[in-house]
């Protein structure tokens, strides 16, 4: 077969993908629908008054429902290829090893922008109904801004990156993937917690303190006063670098693994 990438056949492949999966995929917006719904409705039966703390739980059950749905979804990607059985019919497929990875990853990324806008529509609708029952000199509530301060970055920086290592563990296990999957990013959030944790204490003095960006950002607390410190210039330029590329390096990890597994 002939592996040099061909937008037409592409075009193709994805056609055949949705042909196939296009019910299950809508179903799978409707589940979310409903499970937003379900997590956004109490607090909106609830609300009165605009407090910014309803942006802080909206925030941080975006960011775990994100990263939670995007790694299922994720894990699922390449289950054809995870048995010979599954990996046969689609290894016949007349298409390139590239063209079968990005069908997969364009999945994974068309999910970012419909789980928004799902989030946004309930999100929408939600706050349509608080804002008629806030008093007017009160605040409204606008949509949730992603990048803004209700979401801390280390949630959000786990929530956007877990997708794209389940995505290398699809590819990776042949079975349960997303458990063994989990069990090894469990392992590795562990391990960078403690050694975030023993790097504070070998450089600071013992005090309670709490870790923001790792190896880049902490804050004391001490006699009721909070103190910031973090990482200027090249180093934490370095320490973001590595984050930032931590996802593509996933994403070209997967692709040989992918290839591997075809031959």
């Amino acid at each position: 077969m002939n592996q040099n990438f061909d937008l037409r056949r592409f075009g193709l492949l994805v056609l055949l993908h949705l042909s196939e999966h296009l019910k299950t995929y809508l179903m799978g917006i409707a589940v979310l629908f409903g499970v937003w719904i379900v997590m956004l409705a109490p607090s909106t039966a609830r609300a009165t008054h605009f407090t910014e703390g309803l942006y802080r739980y909206h925030g941080i059950v975006f960011s775990f429902l994100f990263g939670g749905g995007g790694a299922w979804f994720a894990s699922e990607a390449f289950r054809t290829v995870s048995t010979p059985v599954r990996g046969i019919p689609h290894l016949m497929l007349p298409a390139s090893h590239l063209e079968k990875y990005l069908l997969g990853f364009l999945m994974l990324l068309l999910f970012v922008p419909v789980f928004i806008g799902v989030f946004y529509t309930v999100e929408g609708i939600c706050f349509a109904i608080i804002n008629s029952r806030l008093p007017v000199a009160e605040p409204h509530y606008q949509l949730l801004n992603l990048a803004g301060p209700a979401i801390p970055f280390d949630l959000r920086y786990l929530s956007w990156s877990a997708p794209s290592l389940f995505l290398l563990g699809s590819i990776y296990f042949a079975k349960v993937p997303f458990v063994k999957t989990s069990v090894v990013a469990f392992l590795i959030y562990f391990f960078l917690v403690f050694l975030n944790e023993f790097l504070i204490l070998e450089v600071f003095p013992t005090r309670e303190h709490y870790g923001t960006t790792p190896f880049a950002e902490v804050y004391f607390l001490q006699s009721g006063r909070r103190y910031d410190l973090e990482l200027t210039g090249l180093s934490r330029q370095l320490i973001y670098a590595v984050l930032l590329l931590t996802v593509p390096a996933l994403w070209f990890t997967a692709y040989i693994r992918f290839k591997e597994k075809e031959l």
